[in-house]
């Protein structure tokens, strides 16, 4: 495959800059421009390297106490995703970082996951996801601890549920497909000392799975040396009471339905269910590209931060970040049929508010219906819906729906930029 020559690389690093997508701040682009200068040159940076040349760190930088490189390039190689995604589909070339380096490597634009090249030449090879691990058992358990009353649903109730009657639920519900529960959980692992003893537990933005980390100590095998699988995870607390709004209305179904942690999740079971993901917007990894697709918001610096790309406004949750008692948090939902039939449905949230606040709304016929009203097309099966949610002490003040989208299910199919 022939790949992009410098002056053309220039250029279409300068033509991502200057479309917004890497947000306010200028450090993105400042760590673009450093990687593409540095893979013209054929040089691999360290991550102090990156620390200290660009992002202003002294000397005296310690990666394995500041992960800052590794958060910056973690959400930069998200915003390029989100690039060729929108603005920049009718680019000839596609640049992009793979996971666990710091290089540039480029591919023709073509829509394809594979055949990506380095700017060197060499042609890029992804592994493949490991085959899904069992998580049921920890949910249930989970389960165990839910209010029963809120637990408790009859049949003769679910049948009169309006909620049947409306998008996302009538897709769900009103077929005879299974469906796939997906908790957002976190992957952890330990760090060992020079004794091989493990003296701290890490979470890494790139390391999501068993197999991310076998691929990083692979890749870095300096630094994996002193990575240790754990078999840990962890969820947020919210997701407790996000299914205990879930689960009701999903009860005739309940026979079809299955549990599975997002560390675990392989494309392979995306096909024949439906899927109904919970958790934080951070913790949609494997499904962000397809969530991103055609919204029309993108991430900012961080997940507490969106961006409307028509508007430019932007929607910043400081949930568990002020240091007051008082929050100000966002909960997104998204929704969109595959080409085989199935349905997704993405219910998150910025932190814990968020994410209860996004299920209260997604179980709620009123809420449900107001948000089809904001629509185009009230009876649409594809679109998403940002609520910003007040409280205090934990304690939600109702949530207001500020932003809806009705999504085009072509363009999200047409990217096929789920992760292998």
């Amino acid at each position: 495959m022939t790949h992009i020559d410098a002056q053309e690389l220039h250029a279409l690093t300068e033509r991502i800059i200057d479309s917004g997508v890497l947000g306010r701040s200028k450090t993105y682009g400042a760590i673009l421009r450093y990687l593409v200068e540095c893979s013209l040159k054929g040089e691999t940076p360290k991550e102090a390297a990156i620390a200290v040349d660009v992002l202003g760190r002294d000397g005296e930088f310690d990666v394995s106490k500041d992960s800052i490189v590794r958060v910056h390039i973690y959400h930069l190689r998200n915003k390029l995703n989100i690039y060729f995604t929108r603005q920049g589909k009718q680019e000839k070339y596609r640049i992009e970082i793979p996971k666990g380096q710091y290089i540039i490597n480029s591919r023709l634009n073509d829509g394809q996951p594979d055949g990506a090249v380095s700017l060197t030449g060499k042609k890029l090879e992804r592994s493949s996801w490991t085959p899904w691990l069992a998580g049921l058992a920890f949910i249930l358990l989970l389960v165990n601890f839910l209010p029963r009353d809120e637990m408790v649903v009859t049949t003769e109730t679910a049948a009169a549920n309006p909620l049947l009657e409306l998008q996302p639920w009538q897709s769900l519900l009103d077929d005879d497909l299974p469906i796939l529960l997906v908790i957002g959980d976190y992957f952890i692992f330990g760090e060992t000392d020079t004794t091989g003893n493990v003296v701290r537990m890490v979470r890494e933005f790139d390391i999501n799975s068993t197999t991310d980390l076998d691929e990083f100590k692979t890749q870095n095998p300096e630094r994996g040396d002193h990575y240790y699988n754990l078999d840990l995870s962890y969820i947020p607390v919210s997701i407790a009471s996000a299914m205990a709004r879930i689960m009701p209305v999903i009860d005739s179904k309940a026979d079809q339905v299955s549990v599975k942690m997002m560390s675990s999740l392989d494309t392979a079971d995306l096909a024949g269910s439906h899927i109904i993901y919970l958790g934080y917007l951070s913790g949609v990894d494997t499904l962000l590209n397809l969530m991103f697709a055609d919204s029309g918001l993108t991430i900012g610096d961080t997940f507490d931060e969106l961006i409307n790309l028509e508007t430019n406004e932007y929607y910043i949750g400081s949930s568990g970040l002020s240091g007051t008692e008082s929050f100000q948090d966002y909960g997104m939902i998204s929704t969109f049929p595959a080409p085989n039939g199935n349905h997704f449905l993405l219910v998150t949230g910025m932190r814990d508010e968020g994410l209860n606040n996004s299920a209260r709304q997604i179980s709620d016929a009123d809420a449900l219906a107001t948000l089809a009203s904001s629509l185009d097309t009230p009876d649409a099966d594809s679109f998403e819906a940002l609520y910003e949610v007040f409280g205090f002490d934990r304690t939600n003040f109702g949530g207001e729906l500020v932003y809806s989208w009705e999504m085009d299910t072509r363009v999200i199919w047409e990217t096929r930029l789920i992760n292998q």
